[in-house]
């Protein structure tokens, strides 16, 4: 049984990690991601690929990504190894995302190592409602890009569960049907959403809001834009996932516009300072 870095498979062993990923890629497309090279771990077994495992590094903390494995065992091995490489980059805080929400490998896996529930994350189901385009969208291009990921990124700031985008996330997101757009009021910028087509799948992925022009009713006009466009074509409901710790967000989903509401995910959160918390109370 031997632990690799990703960049360190032959072509083949690549080909079997891409392949455990993809039979166990639960999550949005928001949240799914390809191998990042240098974060991305493999725990092999007589040839075979027993458990893949990595994380994003941010600015103060990591989020776990690729969680998947055939061996129990061997992925409680691998997790106890990512989890003290991540400790040595010193983060304020690690993440992780646990699909479905109350999988007892996983839960126990990260709960062993300190993890605790920090949000749930649900899904879901809108109805395609009359609404009136008050703003406009306006499609990604080569010269607007730029402009996207700056807005974009700066309005996330504030969310310990998304992370900035670079060209090569935009990329990729594209790649799986994603359409990124810039939203206007007007001649002025007030945000970004991205929405994924799939087939007769809609999924709403993202909406973001100008920090300083948050608390002026440009989510619920995003939102209502949003399905003013779709009315126009024969797809009635769409799908989107909210974060419970994201109570301005979860404000928009009112009764009337979704008809249904599924827990899809818990986040747990190993955090130094909750650690010695616990630590001195006990």
């Amino acid at each position: 049984m031997k632990i690799l870095r990703y960049e360190q498979l032959s072509h083949g062993q690549r080909r079997l990690v891409h392949q455990l990923l993809q039979k166990n890629r639960l999550s949005p497309l928001s949240l799914s991601f390809q191998p990042p090279e240098e974060y991305q771990w493999v725990l092999i077994k007589e040839d075979a690929v027993c458990a893949t495992l990595g994380f994003n590094q941010f600015v103060s903390s990591l989020q776990i990504i690729n969680a998947a494995y055939t061996d129990l065992i061997a992925f409680r091995t691998l997790a106890h190894f990512v989890h003290d490489y991540a400790l040595s980059l010193h983060p304020h805080q690690i993440d992780v995302q646990i699909i479905p929400p109350h999988d007892f490998g996983l839960v126990s896996t990260w709960n062993t190592l300190g993890y605790t529930l920090s949000s749930e994350q649900f899904r879901f189901i809108g109805l395609i409602n009359d609404h009136a385009a008050s703003l406009q969208f306006k499609p990604l291009t080569l010269r607007n890009r730029s402009l996207f990921l700056t807005l974009r990124n700066e309005s996330i700031q504030s969310s310990h569960f998304l992370f900035s985008y670079d060209v090569s996330h935009i990329e990729y997101l594209i790649e799986q049907g994603a359409l990124p757009y810039l939203v206007y009021d007007q001649q002025t910028i007030v945000g970004t959403i991205i929405i994924q087509k799939q087939k007769q799948t809609i999924r709403l992925l993202e909406i973001t809001c100008i920090p300083e022009l948050k608390n002026q009713g440009y989510g619920r006009r995003i939102l209502e834009t949003f399905q003013a466009k779709l009315k126009r074509t024969t797809v009635r409901t769409f799908e989107t996932y909210c974060f419970s710790t994201h109570q301005e967000a979860l404000r928009l989903y009112d009764p009337d516009t979704f008809c249904d509401i599924q827990l899809f995910s818990h986040w747990h959160t190993y955090s130094r300072e909750s650690l010695r918390n616990r630590s001195t109370i006990s």
